[in-house]
């Protein structure tokens, strides 16, 4: 599923309640609070295995970041999400990579 963030498009989804509704903003907000505290969840346990192949990764001998890997996470966020992607995958990577 590609979600065009910067789209000049601007049609609200059929199931989008009437923008001139009182309520209609702090419900919206509402859900935007509880996908970012999915996200937040997602990005930890991330992180987790993110640390556990790191250190998999040096015990064998290896680096603890392997850029190829990266360039992959890169395109897949791009090209899920559109150019902001990337931007939102380094920051996924920055977090995940811990401090060591």
């Amino acid at each position: 599923m590609t979600i065009a963030v910067n789209s000049p498009d601007t049609t609200l989804p059929s199931d989008t309640p009437d923008p001139h509704a009182a309520d209609t903003i702090p419900m919206l907000r509402e859900q935007i609070d509880a996908l970012d505290a999915a996200l937040i969840q997602l990005v930890a346990e991330r992180a987790r295995v993110s640390l556990r192949i790191q250190i998999a990764r040096m015990n064998g001998g290896g680096t603890r970041v392997e850029l190829g890997r990266e360039r992959t996470i890169l395109a897949s966020y791009r090209n899920g999400l559109g150019p902001g992607g990337a931007t939102l995958a380094e920051a996924v990577l920055l977090v995940c990579r811990g401090v060591r």
